[in-house]
């Protein structure tokens, strides 16, 4: 790398209460949204503690791993403004919970990168700001609901209003999607300078993270 980057989190980090819940209803899209698109190579940017590489590993894909910490033995060592490898060198890239890590102003150095490497996908994910409601409907046994939005849902989202605060830097987290600077309408329109979006996903009990499967122009 031409530039030092600091690690924000230990590898403790990723083994200490890390996997709850949560973690792993965004593994499970993580690992679906990737394994639907039927990629021969996969490339997987920040690594953690390796639980969706191994996934897809142990399932047949072939998979390579690249994380800026060293710590966390990836086999290429690299940040994703700066990825060591060729253009289209992957079927398809995955970010998940990365691009947030990054200041604003380096996200489409991030994204350009992105486009490069990849000959064809990219799935990514990024936080969602908490403070929200979210309907689960057990069945599907609410037909004028689901007309009234016009599409069957099992389930609802509504954003709190009140949630939608600049998110000052926590060390780890510059911004997140549905915060006052940024809201969903911006990340789309920056994303489709390099991609075409083909899927947008807000998982069912995890209003955290917010998911694409990105295209490439």
């Amino acid at each position: 790398m031409s530039k030092k980057y600091k690690v924000q989190v230990t590898k403790d980090h990723y083994y200490e209460g890390y996997d709850d819940l949560n973690r792993f209803i965004s593994y499970f899209y993580q690992i679906d949204l990737v394994r639907e698109l039927r990629p021969t190579s996969i490339l997987e940017i920040g690594v953690g503690n390796k639980t969706v590489a191994n996934y897809l590993k142990h399932h047949g894909f072939k998979v390579d791993t690249c994380d800026f910490d060293k710590d966390l033995e990836p086999d290429h060592v690299a940040d994703i403004r700066e990825l060591p490898f060729e253009d289209g060198s992957y079927d398809a890239v995955m970010a998940c919970e990365i691009l947030e890590h990054i200041p604003w102003e380096d996200v489409e150095k991030a994204l350009r990168e992105l486009h490069r490497v990849t000959r064809k996908h990219v799935v990514i994910s990024v936080p969602s700001a908490r403070a929200s409601f979210e309907i689960i409907f057990v069945n599907r046994g609410f037909p004028l609901v689901g007309r009234m939005i016009k599409r069957p849902i099992n389930h609802l989202h509504i954003k709190n209003p009140l949630s939608s605060k600049d998110k000052q830097f926590s060390g780890e987290h510059y911004w997140e999607v549905g915060t006052k600077s940024y809201p969903l309408k911006r990340i789309r329109t920056v994303l489709k300078r390099y991609f075409r979006i083909s899927k947008e996903i807000k998982p069912v009990l995890d209003s955290d993270h917010y998911f694409f499967t990105l295209e490439k122009k």
